[in-house]
């Protein structure tokens, strides 16, 4: 049972640029607002991490779900949710995560 989620190098970025964008496109309160959602995502995947789509076609073991434009990539691992990479869904993914990202 996941007690806790983390969040790789490359998702911290993620959620970095994410915000970058959203202040320059729509402002520092939306940019506030869109980047906290994530964190009612990742909670919820403590909750139920078997809630995700299975993304074996690109990596095994490899979990996503959807939040808004976004999609949150992750793996379940004993005692925690590990937040793998958060990607634009118009974004090529498999190549995004084909390979370089921190496990």
């Amino acid at each position: 049972m996941a007690k806790f989620y983390e969040l790789s190098t490359e998702a911290d970025r993620d959620l970095d640029e994410i915000f970058d964008y959203t202040t320059h496109e729509f402002g520092i309160d939306q940019a506030v607002k869109y980047i906290s959602a994530f964190d009612d995502v990742f909670e919820n995947l403590i909750k139920n991490p078997q809630f995700g789509r299975d993304r074996n076609e690109i990596r095994g073991g490899l979990k996503s779900v959807i939040k808004e434009n976004h999609v949150v990539f992750y793996r379940i691992l004993k005692d925690r949710v590990r937040i793998v990479r958060i990607l634009h869904g118009s974004r090529d993914l498999p190549k995004f995560l084909s390979d370089g990202y921190s496990e």
